[in-house]
């Protein structure tokens, strides 16, 4: 069934992504739902379209979606929308924004669509039939040695509370690999890992909507997604390691033990 489901997720995904083009290089009302996490009237609109779509062609499927919430069932099918990754950089117009739109069947990621705004690159994966960009198949890298890799993070909403966890996670990462970056959007900084070009990511508190394509993108392309300790990421998210898998165990390793988080002030 999950093929099947691609062309819905496709369709949702390109429906979202047309409303967040429109607001391109346009001035938008910007709110606020927590400190440093900002929402837009882009966001909902681009939420709209994709539920339309999901509601129309899934009618029975649950959604959990990051502007209208939902819940997450015990088993069976969900989908989790981020109608728009990266709305920090929307607002500020840093081109590295994204819709995302995943399809998970009994806690496992069965369709992943992430959609590259300002690119047009379109993302897709199915269960048991690889990843691709564009319609291509795509791969991670060959790099195997940590000290050599090129990795991505992304810093939680309430970073502040939790700088010296976040500093020092940063710093063990910063002394050992070949180099860091930071960019804003958690879908698309997973497909850079699906595509070769990023050899690594980590995230901490990532929620279900930012992880959900992401995670079955990594893994169809021949990468490794994990939780701090190795095991599988569910669909609730939460500190999500992704990379080619050649590094992952350095990765994790660098990372830090499991309790740092409730060790540290």
């Amino acid at each position: 069934m999950s093929e099947a489901d691609l062309p819905v997720a496709l369709e949702a995904a390109r429906a979202g992504a047309a409303e967040v083009a429109s607001g391109v290089d346009r001035r938008v009302e910007v709110r606020y739902k927590a400190d440093a996490d900002p929402v837009t009237e882009v966001d909902h609109r681009s939420e709209s379209a994709i539920l339309d779509v999901i509601s129309r062609r899934r009618p029975r499927d649950p959604v959990l979606g990051e502007e209208r919430g939902g819940r997450l069932p015990e088993d069976g099918r969900v989908w989790l929308v981020d109608p728009l990754d990266g709305t920090t950089n929307f607002v500020h117009g840093f081109p590295w924004v994204s819709v995302s739109v995943a399809l998970w069947i009994d806690n496992a990621p069965a369709v992943g669509v992430v959609l590259d705004v300002i690119t047009g690159d379109e993302y897709t994966a199915v269960t048991g039939g690889g990843a691709r960009a564009n319609g291509s198949p795509i791969a991670v890298s060959s790099v195997e040695d940590f000290g050599e890799a090129l990795v991505v993070t992304g810093f939680p909403y309430e970073w502040r509370e939790r700088i010296e966890v976040c500093d020092t996670r940063f710093r063990r990462v910063l002394g050992t690999a070949q180099g860091v970056r930071r960019l804003g959007a958690a879908s698309l900084d997973m497909c850079m890992v699906a595509r070769g070009r990023m050899d690594g990511y980590w995230e901490e508190d990532l929620p279900p909507w930012d992880m959900g394509a992401g995670t079955l993108l990594v893994t169809e392309a021949g990468g490794t997604v994990s939780d701090r300790s190795g095991r599988p990421v569910g669909p609730s998210g939460g500190f999500v390691v992704a990379s080619n898998g050649r590094i992952h165990h350095q990765f994790l390793d660098t990372l830090g033990e499991p309790g740092l988080t409730e060790r540290l002030p």
